[in-house]
C-alpha cells in the first residue's frame, strides 16, 4: 500500500515512504474516524514530515530488541517511526508506528 511520501530537511532522509504496517499501525494509534485511505495518508504524511530525525529511539521506545546498524528514527510527541534505508540514497522506509504508552 503506498500512500506517499514525506519530505524532511534530515540530511540523510531526505524522504519518508510509510510501510503498509506502519500505515496500519497509526490508523490504530490515532483517532481518525474518516473512512478510507486518503484521510489517514494525509495525516500521517503530515505528522512525518513534522519529526525530528535522528539516529537515537526516544527513550520511551528503547527495547532489549537490537534496531540494527544504519536505523534512524523520526520522532514527534508521542510517536515514534523506526525507520531503514530504501535502497534509494535519500529515501528511509518507516517500519511502523510507536505510541508512547502503547
Amino acid at each position: 500500500m503506498y500512500v506517499g511520501v514525506a519530505r524532511t530537511d534530515h540530511p540523510e532522509a531526505r524522504e519518508i515512504v510509510p510501510s503498509a504496517h506502519c500505515v496500519q499501525r497509526f490508523r490504530r494509534r490515532m483517532p481518525i474516524r474518516t473512512a478510507g485511505i486518503a484521510p489517514v495518508a494525509r495525516v500521517l504524511l503530515d505528522v512525518l514530515e513534522a519529526t525530528d530525525v535522528s539516529g537515537w529511539p526516544p527513550g520511551w521506545a528503547v527495547s532489549d530488541r537490537p534496531t540494527g546498524p544504519g536505523t534512524l528514527w523520526a520522532v514527534t510527541g508521542d510517536l515514534a517511526f523506526p525507520l531503514a534505508p530504501s535502497g534509494t540514497p535519500g529515501r528511509w522506509v518507516a517500519l511502523t508506528c510507536l505510541r508512547r504508552g502503547d
